[in-house]
């Protein structure tokens, strides 16, 4: 079903839903062990690490990030900063207003940000849960940005450039 949703109604479900996503994000995990990757196991990965101020220093500031979606081209905002210690991302449109987003990690250079909430709304026929993954890979100077919406229900992809 979600791969008829227009990316745009998806990433508006993110963004017009902060409160309750921002309380799943915060409680993601709680209470759960999460699995430890025995050391020095032939092929095992390192775990994600939460993304500290000092390994976000060359993200920090403001991201454009233009995507393709089946409805026509949105030109996404992901700003970076730190709140508390704690680094924190928004995610924005033009026509949509910022989320914050709290669950940011990194495993080696890919940082990767994950959001969760219930949608039900005008945008579109679709109410549920939604999840997004939006994974960032060095690119020379830029980032490749793959966003992942309920675990390959949707995905999209684009480039990542900061504004100078």
């Amino acid at each position: 079903m979600l791969r008829n949703i227009p990316m745009s109604f998806l990433l508006a479900a993110l963004v017009t839903s902060s409160p309750l996503l921002a309380a799943r994000t915060n409680d993601q995990g709680a209470g759960q062990a999460k699995p430890k990757p025995a050391q020095g196991a032939p092929g095992a990965k390192p775990a994600p690490a939460p993304l500290t101020p000092a390994d976000a220093a060359p993200l920090m500031g403001t991201w454009q990030i233009p995507l393709e979606t089946p409805t026509g081209r949105l030109v996404g905002t992901l700003v970076f900063r730190t709140e508390a210690g704690k680094v924190v991302a928004g995610l924005s449109a033009p026509q949509f207003a910022e989320h914050k987003i709290t669950d940011i990690t990194k495993t080696g250079q890919v940082v990767t940000l994950k959001a969760s909430t219930n949608y039900s709304g005008p945008l579109t026929a679709f109410s549920g849960p939604v999840t997004m993954v939006l994974t960032l890979t060095p690119k020379g100077p830029d980032m490749a940005a793959w966003f992942d919406f309920n675990n390959s229900g949707f995905q999209i992809g684009g480039t990542a450039k900061k504004k100078a």
